[in-house]
């Protein structure tokens, strides 16, 4: 089977990103997730310069297992740079080690240079798309109905809407034949502001083309009511939601912002979707992640409609 033939059979597979058919506690596990990113200091590619390891590595084909056995939660959103290599090959076993456990991968967070699509050079801005589509098709291939690509430029930079929208909605064209929407975050350079994130894929006008809201990518301090106002700019378009954990005190309640606030103002913009729990905090690591994980778990359960 050729590359092209492999990816058709697997287009329609993939499973949509919601988790409202469900009920009861059974709903509340259907929309949450955790990221392999949660967990980087077990990974050998993203352990900290100096850092010593306290427990064995991982690999992501641990992931789906491990995150079922110690979390409870059989959806896993993984990272770019904890693939040990970029192939069609692995990513199929990484999509049937989620399956054996009856696990299943919803996202996958790209990463890797370079992130020129909203470069003002159209050469460049077409290097990042072939880039990205080659990243899609992986996703298609694990299993995963969706992934996030970064803007890039920098936020003191001139937005080219057009010129952007054009990239993102090759992408979204592309997505459209594997299964597999290209994601909006508020994740650095250009999206880092939310009226940029919600007139892209609003230009794109596509539903293969959504936004990826991150309830902790605000500049430190800013206040509930601003953080709120942020994302209610960019619900309207969500397809899954980043749940970042940050700061945790002694009792692992979150202190770095009011994560019920984010899930109820969610709730009333009508998101039904996945709850995706990363924990990522600058110069800051939780003790026992798994325990951070767990508390961001159930603060996000208490607070999820019906």
């Amino acid at each position: 089977m050729n590359r092209r033939s492999f990816l058709a059979s697997i287009a329609g597979a993939a499973l949509p990103i919601s988790g409202s058919a469900a009920s009861g506690p059974d709903r509340a596990a259907a929309r949450l997730a955790c990221t392999s990113v949660s967990f980087r200091h077990r990974f050998a590619a993203t352990r900290t310069k100096g850092q010593t390891a306290r427990e064995p590595d991982l690999s992501l084909l641990d992931l789906p297992a491990l995150f079922s056995e110690r979390l409870g939660l059989r959806q896993v959103e993984v990272w770019s740079r904890h693939f040990p290599e970029p192939t069609l090959a692995f990513a199929g076993n990484l999509r049937r080690a989620a399956e054996r456990v009856g696990s299943r991968i919803i996202n996958l967070q790209q990463d890797e240079p370079p992130f020129e699509l909203s470069h003002p050079d159209a050469t460049r801005r077409a290097a990042s798309v072939a880039s990205i589509r080659h990243w899609m098709d992986l996703a298609a291939a694990c299993g995963a109905p969706s992934l996030r690509a970064n803007v890039g430029g920098r936020p003191t930079d001139p937005f080219d809407l057009s010129a952007t929208a054009d990239a993102f909605r090759r992408l979204a064209d592309h997505g459209a034949k594997i299964g597999v929407k290209i994601l909006v975050e508020n994740h650095g350079g250009h999206s880092l502001k939310a009226e940029n994130v919600a007139a892209l894929v609003a230009a794109v006008d596509s539903p293969w083309c959504l936004s990826l809201p991150d309830f902790g990518n605000l500049p430190p301090g800013t206040s509930l009511p601003d953080r709120v106002a942020f994302l209610q700019r960019i619900l309207p378009f969500a397809a899954l939601i980043s749940a970042k954990g940050m700061e945790f005190d002694a009792e692992y309640r979150h202190t770095s912002y009011d994560v019920g606030a984010c899930v109820r103002a969610s709730e009333a913009a009508g998101f039904t979707g996945i709850y995706s729990i990363e924990l990522w905090a600058p110069n800051y690591t939780p003790p026992d992640p798994f325990r951070a994980v767990l508390a961001m778990r159930d603060e996000i359960s208490r607070h999820l409609r019906g």
